[in-house]
């Protein structure tokens, strides 16, 4: 009788933790917040729990306004918001980028104030995290199918064939501080990554072994003489950019100008080559812009509709009406 009666406070107070994951209340704040709240939003119900969500438009309109009807009615943080707005906001846990730790970790640590950082930087980051949130919210089996969905799209892409000779491949996007420079992102950046896993040699890896955005010239893009150039806009249509640096006069000789192969990057809400969940078809864009000779089962935008709707429960009439509205850049290359 002993060992049934503690079987069964076992199972009471397994069930008390998962509801207790269950009702956290959360703040989702910190600079780069969209990868945060999208992760998050991934779990069914969870934006019930949100109580709040630091801006989350990066310019192209704001996605999460799109899938919870009540998120107007959230107060929106500024992304530099202190530990004091928080602690107003009385969440159990406030969920932030892992680069946030630095600045308000202690602080919020002062006050009492749990908190949960996400490192969202890496494929493997994203299954860490993923399963991270699962825990959270209790819904481990959601973070597992989660998890598999990245996988067996990886497994598919991984198993296509292409040549064996890597395409020499740029990315950049164009420059706001310095006018006539582009920047590229540093060799360890999600973007740099897709291009490599997509069996690219990304050709500026090299030149920007840091931690954020490196400025170059026309001149060293035609030096580096790339065969395909990835053009990311964050703000607006991608193509506008892809236009503009491809119809400059130090670049009429690259391979990529003379091929047409400068490509505005996929973008819905965001662009797809940076850490947020949409990574993977960003990956899946980047191995149908490389290797058009490929016989892909499927179009990108049947791929966006799975994507939309296994993560979002987004259906075929909302997808219609929200995401492919939105569909910018080059998506149909």
């Amino acid at each position: 009788m002993r060992k049934i009666a503690w079987i069964f406070l076992l199972v009471i107070s397994l069930c008390s933790v998962g509801e207790l994951a269950a009702q956290h209340r959360l703040v989702l704040g910190g600079r780069a917040v969209i990868m945060v709240a999208d992760a998050v939003y991934l779990f069914p119900d969870a934006g019930d729990r949100v109580l709040a969500i630091a801006g989350a438009d990066q310019g192209l309109g704001n996605f999460l306004s799109t899938i919870e009807p009540g998120y107007g009615k959230k107060p929106v943080l500024d992304r530099n918001a202190g530990v004091e707005t928080y602690a107003s906001l009385k969440p159990d846990i406030v969920v932030l980028k892992t680069a946030m730790k630095k600045s308000l970790g202690a602080g919020l640590d002062a006050l009492g104030i749990s908190q949960l950082y996400l490192n969202l930087e890496t494929p493997e980051d994203f299954f860490t995290d993923i399963r991270r949130l699962g825990r959270l919210f209790g819904m481990s089996e959601r973070a597992e199918a989660l998890v598999g969905f990245y996988q067996k799209k990886l497994d598919w892409l991984g198993a296509l064939p292409r040549e064996k000779k890597a395409p020499r491949v740029l990315l950049v996007q164009a420059s706001s501080a310095q006018e006539g420079t582009w920047d590229v992102p540093p060799a360890s950046w999600m973007q740099t990554r897709l291009v490599e896993m997509a069996g690219a040699e990304a050709i500026w890896k090299d030149a920007n072994p840091g931690s954020g955005w490196a400025a170059v010239n026309a001149e060293q893009i035609a030096a580096w003489n790339p065969e395909v150039i990835f053009v990311v806009d964050y703000r607006k249509d991608s193509r506008i950019a892809a236009k503009a640096l491809a119809s400059l006069p130090a670049l009429a000789s690259t391979q990529a100008v003379k091929d047409s192969r400068v490509f505005g990057f996929a973008q819905d809400f965001y662009s797809w080559d940076q850490p947020d969940v949409r990574w993977i078809l960003g990956l899946e864009w980047i191995y149908r812009a490389l290797w058009p000779q490929v016989h892909f089962s499927g179009s990108m935008l049947d791929s966006a509709r799975e994507f939309f709707d296994f993560m979002y429960s987004i259906g075929p009439e909302l997808f219609s009406t929200t995401i492919q509205s939105h569909l910018l850049g080059d998506f149909d290359t």
